[in-house]
């Protein structure tokens, strides 16, 4: 083996031999022409991370999802919300931590057994929203959040009215004073009979 692919394989510290083995530092085969091969591992980004999330704490079941916000910066998680037990917070850490591409996680999703009224309001509005026949297919794209009574609809739905329809059906829970609908519309692309 040349002096260079030695020294570039030091450098490294990752060989590749022919056999696919990995070998680090100093330890070659006698005989072996190893191959240097670098592996360059995309990361995912705060977004697809945060969409993973979403995802393993809406699918689980065990945990009143629509109760909890999650934060990515550079792979870090942060849970925020509210739950009943200390038991749904743990899990929630559980559940998050396993995602791919989460290297750290805060939890800051608070307990409590009486539920604010902003957390009650939220609920509501995921209750009606799922409610309404036009937004079936839409639920898993849609975001809810409220502060102080003030309703904030966020995500995508594919009509303009769908978004519409989200909006009157979060003006239509009690209790709350405002709706901003920061919904976009993002249609599908329509496929061929070929695709």
């Amino acid at each position: 083996m040349s002096q260079y692919l030695r020294n570039r394989g030091r450098a490294l510290g990752v060989v590749v031999g022919l056999s696919g083995a990995a070998l680090c530092g100093d330890a070659f085969p006698a005989g072996a022409n190893p191959i240097i091969q670098t592996i360059v591992e995309q990361a995912p980004s705060d977004e697809q991370v945060t969409d993973r999330v979403e995802a393993r704490l809406r699918t689980d079941g065990r945990i009143d999802w629509e109760l909890l916000d999650v934060e990515v910066q550079q792979g870090a998680v942060t849970l925020y919300g509210e739950v009943l037990t200390e038991d749904q917070k743990g899990l929630a850490s559980v559940i998050a931590s396993t995602v791919p591409g989460v290297t750290r996680l805060i939890n800051r999703i608070l307990v409590d057994q009486a539920l604010s009224g902003d957390s009650r309001l939220r609920k509501a509005v995921w209750r009606t929203l799922r409610g309404v026949e036009a937004l079936q297919d839409q639920t898993q794209t849609l975001r809810v959040s409220v502060k102080q009574a003030v309703v904030t609809l966020a995500g995508s739905v594919e009509q303009p009215l769908q978004k519409l329809a989200a909006e009157k059906a979060a003006e239509s829970v009690q209790g709350m004073t405002q709706v901003i609908n920061a919904i976009t519309v993002q249609r599908r692309p329509f496929l061929t009979e070929r695709e």
